[in-house]
């Protein structure tokens, strides 16, 4: 709300007063140990639409600023909307509710929490860029995924833990997939640089045998291996689908590989520092290599647990065109729908400038 407030300017008139500075008056309540007074709720409550008219501000940007208004002010009042729930619950840290589960019946591992409604909108649409889906099939996501590991200051999932047995869409064939994934756009995009700047290789030096690490990427590829049998489970019937999808072979193979599908017998190689501080994120305290590259980021100015302004990135009610922080690329998959949605929101810009043009040099010849 103050990044909204920021970006259209924060003084206005209005009828309740000779000139009203909004910014300080949203800005009181949220001090700890403070209370709201009624003037300030006046002002927030009366104000926004003149603030709406004043400085044309976008109707997406006031009812954020509604929402905020609202559990300042009135925090017995129940939230109607998801908007409502999710400004509560940056103000008051409170865990969201209508909590999803996925197929697994329990969470592995004792840093892991369950995933809400808003999260899951988070990871959709603001970590893995996913396509919109049509109603009902956002709840398969919900079912993918197991739980969140650990999550940032702001209390987003900063990695997931997947159902390694799952259905891309209902009616397809059962999969055999990873069970962690980083989705911090901040991280993500940390540990892109860091792996462009050749931290691998010296990772990997540590890896060899007699080296410090001689013997811990093992341990990680060892304890994937069981957490994956231990989210099957007893679901024989799926888990024979994906034998006759894969081959006999190949799913000897999948199922003894560990993380990122590590192969027991290859060459020690960390192959990806995503996946490695995923492992870390959800499991806790087990992985020396992920440590490493979290440490590496810190002394590099990387604030691990979230910076000030990434949260707007995750936060579905803010614009992305008022974030303070955004993700622009990364290598992965999410990048190539990064460059693709940009690539048509370029595309749908220069058609809309072309029919502009084309109305005005009509509108001239009439």
């Amino acid at each position: 709300a103050m990044n909204l407030l920021n970006s259209h300017g924060a003084e206005f008139r209005s009828p309740q007063a000779e000139r009203v500075d909004l910014r300080r008056s949203l800005s009181l309540p949220l001090k700890a140990g403070t209370q709201t007074t009624s003037e300030q709720c006046v002002c927030l409550s009366t104000n926004l639409p003149a603030l709406e008219r004043s400085l044309s501000m976008p109707a997406s940007a006031t009812k954020c600023l509604a929402s905020l208004a609202q559990c300042i002010c009135d925090p017995a009042q129940p939230a109607s909307t998801s908007d409502n729930t999710q400004v509560r619950r940056a103000v008051s840290n409170e865990s969201p509710g209508q909590l999803c589960k996925s197929h697994v019946k329990a969470l592995p591992y004792p840093g892991m929490t369950a995933l809400s409604q808003q999260d899951l909108e988070c990871i959709d649409q603001r970590h893995l860029y996913r396509k919109p889906v049509a109603s009902g099939e956002q709840q398969g996501l919900g079912q993918q995924i197991v739980g969140a590991g650990r999550r940032c200051r702001h209390g987003w999932p900063q990695a997931i833990l997947y159902d390694p047995l799952y259905r891309e869409r209902p009616g397809k064939s059962y999969r055999l997939g990873d069970t962690t994934r980083l989705t911090c756009p901040l991280l993500v995009t940390a540990i892109d640089k860091l792996e462009k700047g050749g931290a691998m290789e010296t990772y990997n030096e540590r890896l060899l045998p007699g080296a410090d690490w001689d013997g811990e990427l093992q341990k990680v590829n060892e304890a994937h291996r069981l957490l994956r049998l231990q989210l099957i489970g007893d679901r024989s019937a799926e888990l024979a689908e994906v034998q006759q999808l894969l081959g006999a072979d190949a799913f000897g193979i999948a199922m003894r590989s560990g993380l990122a599908s590590l192969r027991p017998e290859a060459k020690p190689d960390v192959k990806c520092l995503h996946a490695q501080v995923a492992d870390e994120l959800v499991r806790g305290g087990n992985n020396i290599i992920a440590k490493q590259v979290l440490k590496d980021l810190e002394d590099q100015g990387v604030p691990t647990h979230g910076s000030d302004e990434c949260c707007d990135n995750c936060d579905v009610t803010m614009p992305l065109e008022f974030a303070r922080w955004r993700l622009d690329k990364c290598k992965n998959n999410v990048g190539k729908r990064l460059s693709r949605a940009r690539k048509h929101a370029a595309a749908s810009r220069a058609t809309s400038l072309a029919g502009d043009l084309d109305l005005e040099r009509a509108e001239d010849g009439m």
